[in-house]
């Protein structure tokens, strides 16, 4: 219960956060997760291994990109990329239960299995996507307010339909492999999570480590397709 309570809570914070504040709280805010994550990341002891400084490269590069997220892009920007990543950690959670049975890095995450992988790398694409189409195309909901939420009608537009499935896609496959590199860091370093600063999910960095990877991956990929 302690855990469904602070993901809720979390993820209501999420939302105020991305839409309700000034750009400079937005800045402020990002810098700070991802300082108090290095943080995490460092104190650990045991770090010295490939995983840790990939993830401390990644948590970096995010550094240089939050004023080019905060700046360039939409608040439904920053939503969007947020959403894909939860998604495929949802959904790769919950049919990895439902009908898992192949495990594929017991030696990493010994939940994972090979039909949640699947899931989580291609159902939020498939949702997104003929969402997308059922609104721009059908207009079963507000186009004006599907575009104010959802930074996916500028996707469709410019490159359609299928490219778009494929940047979700891709950014789907960076969230994976962040949280497999996360959970390799914290196997070597011996350790359940890097800190225990929320009840029932671990530390910043056990929340984020998914988005670390895919934010970068959907800003390039927006940028320089």
């Amino acid at each position: 219960m302690k855990r469904v309570i602070t993901g809720l809570t979390l993820g209501f914070a999420a939302l105020c956060f991305v839409f309700l504040t000034s750009n400079f709280l937005l800045q402020l805010g990002l810098y700070g997760i991802l300082i108090i994550s290095s943080i995490e990341l460092l104190r650990q002891k045991n770090k010295n291994n490939i995983f840790v400084w990939i993830i401390l490269a990644v948590v970096l590069v995010n550094i240089l990109l939050v004023k080019t997220i905060t700046e360039d892009f939409s608040r439904s920007f920053l939503f969007t990329v947020l959403l894909i990543s939860v998604l495929t950690d949802v959904l790769a959670l919950v049919f990895g239960k439902l009908i898992g049975h192949i495990k594929i890095v017991p030696t990493i995450s010994p939940n994972k299995t090979l039909e949640g992988f699947i899931s989580g790398l291609f159902l939020p694409a498939t949702l997104l996507v003929t969402l997308s189409f059922l609104v721009l195309e059908k207009g079963i909901l507000n186009s004006d307010t599907f575009s104010k939420y959802l930074y996916l009608d500028s996707l469709i537009f410019e490159w359609g339909y299928f490219s778009c499935f494929m940047i979700i896609t891709l950014c789907s496959l960076a969230s994976i492999f962040g949280d497999l590199a996360a959970s390799k860091a914290k196997r070597l370093m011996d350790v359940k999570d890097f800190s225990n600063l929320l009840p029932g999910h671990g530390g910043i960095l056990d929340r984020v480590d998914s988005h670390l990877f895919c934010i970068p991956i959907f800003i390039f990929l927006n940028i320089y397709l």
